[in-house]
């Protein structure tokens, strides 16, 4: 096993870590939510049902106030939890990149400046993790607002409109005693409106994780830019990897040139493997030593079976589950996966050729 196939290993292990650190987040995050709905419930509740035109007004700007103030406190609860994770992520890369060079001398950036870097790059699709804060308020802004207008326009009662929001309750949010600490248990709702804000915060945390992961690790990869030559990019392979990331899958970046910060979206789980450079390119004249305690430093790419690789093996069935029905039989005649993805989007059916596009 060379030392990039070992130091993949070791990133894919990580990455269960960072999910489980991902969904602590989630619980984390859901009270502000939950908090939120709650006070939007209740400024409904407080009309006793008499709709308006003035009161929708005066009610769409308490509710785009109220998401606004959990937008906020989304984003300082993210900034406090995820500020010892980044470094503790780069001392984990520091001491992974020690073990498979056998002890070679790895630095780390200075815990001091490294959260300060991180927070203020783009944490996915150009986003920040304020932005993506934000965005999830105006989400919940407009969903609901949008489902009150609906409730009144159908002349439905409070406890209707109510309904239409909240769902329908299969088990309602609580806090209880675990261990001696006080636990929020989410609630658990089907078909309202609301409902909607669970999926978007777990991707929200999902996201934090894997972006501070991702770029704790890139500022050890470049305080050690003597020992890195490249980057390869690897995806989690799976019925969630996204067509545009499965294309990338594999790519190999070299250092100093242009490459796609990731994660590339929000849920997106890709990450850089770096590809470390042999004992000669290193400058240090010897062959392969103690074999036994490090992986071979023969300065190739990661080994792994590529999103290509296990598409090409797919039967017609998985592959349609994968591509979809028309790209799939695209892919079959020999379209190149290349062209179906550009400048980091799909590309529309309408834009691909006709043959197998029926």
């Amino acid at each position: 096993m060379n030392a990039s196939t070992r130091l993949l290993a070791d990133l894919l292990e990580r990455g269960v870590y960072l999910e489980r650190f991902a969904a602590k987040e989630l619980r984390a995050l859901l009270p502000i939510l939950e908090q939120a709905h709650e006070e939007v419930l209740g400024k409904i509740a407080a009309t006793g049902g008499e709709w308006t035109q003035a009161w929708l007004a005066e009610t769409a700007a308490n509710i785009e106030r109220i998401y606004n103030a959990a937008a906020e406190k989304l984003s300082g609860q993210l900034h406090l939890d995820l500020e010892p994770l980044a470094t503790e992520e780069a001392a984990w890369t520091k001491s992974a990149l020690e073990t498979v060079t056998g002890g070679l001398m790895v630095s780390a950036p200075a815990a001091s400046t490294l959260w300060a870097g991180i927070k203020a790059l783009p944490a996915a699709g150009g986003s920040t993790l304020g932005m993506l804060c934000t965005a999830l308020g105006v989400n919940a802004t407009t969903d609901v607002t949008a489902a009150i207008q609906l409730a009144m326009t159908e002349g439905e009662t409070l406890d209707q409109m109510v309904r239409r929001l909240r769902g329908r309750v299969v088990r309602r949010a609580s806090w209880r005693t675990v261990d001696g600490r006080r636990t929020y248990i989410p609630g658990t709702y089907s078909g309202g409106v609301m409902t909607l804000t669970t999926p978007q915060a777990e991707a929200l945390a999902r996201t934090a994780a894997m972006h501070v992961g991702n770029q704790a690790r890139e500022a050890v990869y470049a305080a050690n830019a003597d020992l890195v030559k490249g980057c390869q990019r690897v995806e989690t392979l799976d019925t969630r990897t996204c067509l545009v990331c499965g294309v990338a899958d594999g790519q190999v970046v070299k250092s100093g040139e242009s490459r796609t910060m990731l994660p590339a979206h929000p849920n997106c789980r890709g990450v850089w493997v770096p590809v470390l450079k042999s004992w000669r390119e290193l400058g240090i004249d010897a062959d392969e030593v103690a074999p036994g305690t490090r992986a071979s430093m023969d300065g190739q790419v990661s080994e792994y079976e590529t999103w290509r690789d296990l598409l090409e093996k797919a039967g017609p069935a998985r592959r349609v589950e994968i591509l979809g029905p028309s790209r799939a039989r695209l892919y079959a005649q020999g379209y190149p996966l290349d062209a179906l993805v550009k400048d980091g989007r799909v590309v529309p059916l309408a834009e691909l050729p006709k043959r197998g596009a029926a």
